[in-house]
């Protein structure tokens, strides 16, 4: 990368950091508004995952406040515009995706939860294929931060796809068919992404601690769900090590 690449217009930091923090207090306004929350309307989902792994958003939160005042102070993220624009987009997205649920309007969250996936991963996945900046720790910050998310927000969005359909009676809460067949088009979307992150483990480990956590809420309610859930678990875990083997050294 040339200095032109990593440098990053400071107007865009300031946009960035701005936009991590509105993500930050919009949950803990809606919380004191006692408001609807994302995820309210999904406990009847059988692919919903256990409470305990929504805590991963405290994590995700904390990577993107660091990540934007990193940027901020050295003037790079992980050295392309574009990526800085997608983190704004992203966060800005998260604000209204908590605002929007507040109206408990499943269908509108999904949409919104489906464009932070679509720019989450182009994030995940240019900072996946950036050699490092110097110092080589704010590249992998990039990474941690957008391969993350994205690999959350690949899960969730699949969660909220299934709140939809229950808002639009498209489909019944008791009916597991349908179900078990959105887990596993969430796992084949996820596999096919992570096969374009060869430099972003997180984006798989963010997408296994969600399984993880289907794996803890199913466990005695379906066995068939368990054993797709551990299987994605493991094949998640083969193909991120394999491509690790064989990516080249930054």
């Amino acid at each position: 990368m040339t200095s032109t690449d990593v440098h990053t217009d400071r107007r865009l930091g300031w946009a960035l950091l701005a936009a991590a923090i509105a993500q930050i207090v919009a949950p803990v306004v809606q919380a004191l508004a006692d408001v609807a929350r994302p995820g309210d309307d999904s406990d009847s989902l059988l692919i919903t995952p256990a409470g305990w792994a929504f805590s991963i958003w405290s994590l995700i939160y904390g990577l993107a406040l660091a990540h934007a005042i990193v940027t901020l102070w050295r003037g790079d993220g992980v050295g392309k515009r574009r990526f800085v624009v997608d983190l704004i987009l992203l966060y800005v997205g998260a604000t209204v995706w908590i605002a929007v649920s507040a109206a408990a309007i499943s269908w509108a969250t999904f949409l919104v939860l489906a464009f932070m996936t679509v720019v989450a991963i182009d994030a995940a996945r240019l900072a996946a294929h950036t050699r490092p900046a110097e110092p080589a720790w704010t590249t992998w910050l990039a990474r941690a931060t957008s391969g993350i998310y994205a690999g959350w927000v690949s899960a969730a969005v699949f969660l909220n796809l299934g709140t939809g359909v229950l808002e639009l009676d498209l489909a019944e809460p008791d009916d597991r068919g349908w179900q078990i067949a959105l887990l596993v088009v969430a796992v084949v979307f996820a596999l096919a992404v992570n096969s374009q992150l060869p430099r972003s483990p997180g984006y798989a480990a963010a997408v296994v601690w969600a399984l993880i956590g289907i794996v803890a809420a199913v466990a005695g309610e379906s066995t068939t769900a368990l054993v797709i859930a551990v299987a994605a678990i493991v094949l998640l875990a083969a193909q991120t090590a394999w491509q690790s083997s064989r990516a080249l050294p930054d």
